[in-house]
């Protein structure tokens, strides 16, 4: 349904159309910057710019659900569209919540209306698929605006952005050439799924954050010892912050958002330990429950220290997969980190966060849906220059 029929994209098409799509974006995502310096100063201009929204803003309650949104959607969307966007950019305010509703329709089964979908001619609305066709319908529209504009204002061999790119691709390429369609879902995928998993962890990271006191004071304490508050963070300190880096690390494992990773089909008949696997059969692989098994000990703790060694150093345990494994693996993980580590920095760096008074711990229970998300809450902002501990 979302993409006209076929299988189109990054996410949700597998075999040869899957490998063509997934060669072209990511050659044109290197070619304008993607997992380099460029990128570094593109994550870093937004980190700043939402810091400055939560200096205007401090000791004030911040419902934080939304708050990063707009800020991941500029980081990749310079590259897809050449285009950032104000912070408080009201008409992308509402796109963001129309992704975020859309993750929560359904989960990653498809769920009823995967597994019966004669009843969209019967029951529409009372299964989700009337909501499910008006938030693809306004993706679908916004995404047409877009490239409507980019091809107004093409430039043959002066592609300024990936949708540049891939229309020249479109008019020059006489094989295996991308279509109108191809590039209409790919600027979908990475607009839904590269906004809505790392928003998800970003928000879980605060919330683990603001529940632990002692973690938040550690993570001071090392940004004190190696950024200091006179600098900007850069992504070149991560490799000297073990502890941040551990933080980051416990939030995906403990709050795995893209809990059962995306679907995969068994190709030929398989034997799992006395399990017999047909092949056609379609298999969902549960990351959320291995990360929440027995090897971990204590895991519904949050204790980043499990990933640091007796001497200090990060500890690389095979049984975190957050982003998957295998040639599916998810090619924004390098991105994902690296934003993950700056919005951490950044925020940590100017703030203290507290729960406003006579409010509650927030739940670390998730809400499910297509990823996991946290609950509603409010986090207060306080200016590390005026914050004085007790």
């Amino acid at each position: 349904m979302r993409s006209f029929g076929k299988k189109l994209g990054l996410v949700f098409s597998d075999g040869p159309t899957w490998h063509r799509t997934r060669r072209f974006v990511l050659k044109y995502l290197k070619n304008f910057g993607y997992n380099s310096r460029f990128m570094n100063v593109y994550i870093g201009e937004e980190c700043e710019a939402l810091v400055q929204l939560r200096l205007a803003d401090a000791g004030e309650p911040i419902l934080v659900n939304q708050m990063f949104h707009i800020t991941i959607v500029n980081i990749l969307w310079r590259l897809v569209a050449g285009k950032r966007y104000d912070l408080e950019d009201q008409r992308l305010k509402k796109l963001c919540s129309l992704v975020m509703r859309l993750f929560k329709l359904v989960d990653m089964s498809g769920g009823i209306l995967n597994f019966l979908p004669f009843l969209r001619h019967f029951v529409p609305r009372l299964i989700g698929f009337t909501e499910l066709q008006e938030i693809h319908n306004a993706l679908h529209q916004y995404l047409r605006e877009i490239i409507k504009k980019h091809q107004e204002n093409l430039q043959l061999g002066a592609p300024k952005d990936v949708i540049d790119a891939f229309l020249i691709d479109m008019l020059e390429s006489q094989d295996d050439k991308p279509t109108l369609d191809d590039l209409q879902v790919v600027c979908l995928d990475l607009l839904e799924a590269g906004m809505e998993t790392v928003t998800n962890t970003a928000v879980f990271m605060l919330l683990h954050v603001v529940r632990n006191e002692d973690v938040q004071r550690k993570l001071h304490q090392e940004i004190d010892d190696i950024i200091g508050r006179d600098r900007n963070p850069l992504l070149d300190d991560r490799i000297r912050m073990v502890y941040t880096e551990a933080v980051i690390l416990e939030t995906l494992r403990i709050s795995t958002v893209a809990s059962m990773g995306i679907p995969h089909m068994a190709l030929n008949d398989a034997k799992l330990g006395n399990y017999i696997i047909p092949k056609g059969t379609f298999i969902l692989l549960s990351l959320y429950e291995l990360h929440h098994g027995p090897h971990w000990k204590d895991p519904e703790t949050f204790r980043p220290e499990r990933f640091l060694t007796k001497e200090g150093n990060i500890l690389q345990d095979e049984w975190l997969i957050p982003f998957g494994i295998g040639k599916r693996r998810c090619i924004g993980e390098g991105l994902a980190r690296s934003e993950l580590f700056m919005f951490l920095t950044h925020i940590l760096q100017k703030f203290h966060l507290r729960i406003p008074k006579n409010e509650p711990l927030p739940s670390t229970e998730p809400i499910d849906g297509l990823s996991l998300s946290a609950k509603q809450f409010r986090i207060i902002f306080e200016s590390r220059k005026t914050f004085k501990s007790i």
